[in-house]
């Protein structure tokens, strides 16, 4: 729920269907049609803000409640484009309750992608004829996320089998070196500070971040990063559970890089301005 632009408190919802829009009415998921018509108690004529996760949004005037579903009708669309640092987090399967509050709060943060496997100190591990109800669940939560915070993207999501696999996935992709930034969180060893690696690498384009499981990472997988171009970093002087670790990276990436990156291009523009 959010406050729009006139001034009126306006709950907002997830429709995909917007890119669709063109002059029909649009139709909400059974789901959310239950929670905007019985729980909510929305009825003909209110006005709602809807998100699609690929960056639109809209405000809509309810139609109708036929058979289950919710019927609006489309008064505004508009679209954000994505950031200009992207982000990819890269976390190793956990409890449930730990895992959805890791989705919840990185689609806060405004993450890109990310990646679930399973590490050599996993301590949860998720059978592969599980894994797809899995992401449609974490799929459900970020759309649930999007909403809350009046978010406009939603993050791509990577199911893989070991960390071997999430890294032939990342190379199969074009890298420009230069303008990607690779994070290793660790809690032992040399590591570097996230300020010192601002300092180093102010401007970036795409930030990767591994967060271990909560038996930590084991020498094998530290060296492998290693080689892979990951900066072993510290979060703090304290030992942070694995939920903890994941919010404490993005939220600095996004502080360090993300909203410097703004400011940078605001005060670029300031001064091409004759």
């Amino acid at each position: 729920m959010g406050i729009s632009s006139d001034g009126m408190t306006r709950r907002c919802f997830f429709c995909e269907s917007l890119k669709e829009a063109s002059g029909e009415p649009v139709l909400l998921s059974p789901e959310v049609s239950h929670h905007v018509w019985r729980v909510l108690r929305h009825r003909h004529h209110d006005v709602v803000e809807l998100r699609d996760g690929q960056g639109r949004k809209a405000r809509a005037r309810i139609r109708g409640y036929r058979q289950g579903r919710v019927a609006l009708d489309i008064l505004q669309v508009s679209r954000e484009l994505r950031e200009e640092t992207s982000t990819a987090l890269l976390i190793p399967w956990a409890r449930s309750d730990r895992m959805d509050l890791v989705v919840r709060q990185a689609v806060e943060l405004g993450v890109h992608e990310l990646w679930f496997f399973e590490a050599e100190h996993s301590q949860y591990t998720v059978p592969e004829a599980q894994k797809a109800r899995r992401l449609e669940r974490y799929q459900k939560i970020a759309q649930e996320a999007l909403c809350q915070c009046g978010g406009m993207w939603l993050p791509t999501m990577h199911a893989e089998d070991s960390l071997e696999d999430v890294w032939v996935r990342l190379e199969e992709r074009p890298r420009d070196k230069s303008g990607e930034l690779r994070l290793l969180a660790c809690e032992t060893g040399p590591r570097e500070t996230l300020l010192s690696l601002r300092d180093r690498y102010p401007v970036m384009q795409r930030i990767v971040a591994a967060v271990g499981p909560e038996g930590g990472w084991t020498d094998h997988e530290r060296h492998a990063f290693q080689a892979r171009g990951f900066v072993p970093v510290s979060l703090g002087k304290h030992v942070l559970r694995f939920e903890t670790a994941c919010t404490v990276v993005l939220a600095a990436v996004e502080v360090l890089w993300k909203q410097a990156f703004h400011q940078e291009a605001r005060n670029g523009a300031r001064m091409e301005t004759p």
